[in-house]
């Protein structure tokens, strides 16, 4: 059930059923992608520091290029180590609503769904895109989302990292009170 890199647990209550999807990464991982942003960091500080003084004209356009991309890859890096860490998705089941909160550590809203209205739910199918599928299962990214819906004309998708068996055994999950209300 964890191949996929996040652990996902069930839990059966008043209200309906829980569903926790928590990124797990080894700690080799882990220590690996701050290394990597330690050196990234340095890297770019250098650049910044060695090249704006040196460069006239062009050269300075071109390293105000290079950092805006050195700065989106640290973010990148930043946000997904702070994801492994801290992130979590949670989703709520009721009788009638989807309930989901996408949390870091403590932050973050619940966005609640009517089951009535959602449509095409399903899993996010990656087969002609194998690039993508790679680039989502990597350690060194948030992951990709595996679950996916369309709510009042905006298409929304949630489940990061899970495996292809976790994302269909939640749909059903999901599936079922729908089929209820419809």
């Amino acid at each position: 059930m964890i191949n996929s890199g996040a652990k996902v647990t069930l839990e059966e209550t008043e209200e309906g059923t829980l569903i926790s999807i928590l990124p797990e990464t080894k700690p080799w991982q882990t220590l690996i992608l701050g290394g990597w942003m330690v050196v990234w960091l340095f890297c770019g500080a250098f650049v910044m520091l060695g090249g704006y003084k040196e460069l006239q004209g062009d050269g300075r356009i071109f390293l105000l290029v290079f950092l805006a991309f050195w700065a989106y890859f640290l973010f990148y890096a930043g946000r997904s180590l702070i994801w492994n860490k801290a992130g979590a998705e949670f989703i709520r089941i009721t009788a009638s609503t989807l309930d989901y909160k996408r949390s870091w550590s403590d932050y973050g809203s619940v966005k609640s769904f009517d089951l009535e209205t959602i449509k095409n739910l399903g899993v996010v199918n990656y087969d002609d895109k194998a690039f993508a599928k790679s680039y989502n299962e990597a350690f060194w990214t948030m992951g990709g989302e595996m679950i996916g819906f369309e709510y009042i004309g905006r298409k929304i998708a949630f489940g990061f990292k899970l495996s292809d068996k976790d994302a269909k055994a939640i749909v059903k999950r999901i599936d079922k009170p729908m089929r209820g209300v419809k």
